[in-house]
């Protein structure tokens, strides 16, 4: 779960996925929180710009705060003196500036749909396995050498409740050469997200597996039984 805070106003919820500025709209009347106030995630301060593309993960804490004016009062009084007392002042620096060399890289991991994912015969009216296979590639970058969260998500739950009493996956993350490296979890229509901590250890390339699952479906009807994955892959802990 995300911690959400403004002010007195405080709330746990269900806001992995989502960004910073779906949170912000999402509580904006709830929480009264105004258009110009900072967001802090984890402490840290984002600028506006930046929100929309900041996914929030589980237990991260949002937090919204007015900005502070002492600033401009303090300005304000300095002026009002130098009106009042008629004080000239005169000042002189030197300056100089210098350009920072970045070398600029793509995304931080690159994520594709896997040449082999699960499928199997949705009969109406039967029970039966989902099978294995991979749902995705994850290739971090040669540079990088952070830790990430990897999430899944169903994302058309509305039109598989009408195909299946039950649908769960297994999933687990694995390295090149098959071993897992985080999960076991299991996705389905009662929990429709998850996350998996992925600690560095080389940039070889992971998979996103399907290693068992099981299904029941209703009576066979005019429903899609096609389930739609997505997966988010966030930074977790800088290089």
């Amino acid at each position: 779960m995300t911690e959400i805070r403004y002010g007195e106003y405080y709330e746990m919820a269900d806001l992995a996925g989502k960004s910073v500025a779906q949170a912000r709209e999402q509580y904006k009347q709830e929480f009264g929180i105004p258009d110009k106030a900072q967001a802090k995630l984890n402490g840290k301060g984002i600028r506006q710009r930046q929100e929309p593309k900041i996914a929030l993960s589980h237990n991260d804490s949002l937090t919204f705060a007015q900005k502070s004016r002492k600033g401009l009062f303090f300005i304000g009084a300095i002026l009002l003196a130098l009106v009042i007392t008629g004080g000239v002042f005169a000042w002189g620096a030197t300056t100089t500036t210098v350009t920072l060399t970045i070398t600029e890289k793509p995304d931080f991991v690159a994520v594709t749909a896997g040449g082999s994912p699960p499928t199997w015969n949705a009969f109406g009216s039967t029970k039966g396995s989902v099978g294995t296979g991979t749902l995705f590639d994850v290739n971090p970058d040669d540079d990088w050498t952070g830790d990430v969260s990897i999430i899944l998500t169903i994302a058309n739950a509305q039109d598989l409740v009408e195909a299946y009493r039950i649908l769960v996956l297994k999933i687990e993350v694995q390295d090149s050469l098959g071993n897992p490296i985080a999960g076991p979890d299991y996705l389905s229509l009662g929990k429709g997200d998850v996350d998996f901590d992925v600690t560095y250890d080389s940039d070889e390339p992971w998979t996103v597996e399907v290693t068992g699952g099981y299904y029941i479906t209703h009576k066979a009807g005019a429903w899609s039984a096609d389930p739609v994955i997505m997966c988010q892959v966030l930074q977790r802990e800088a290089p």
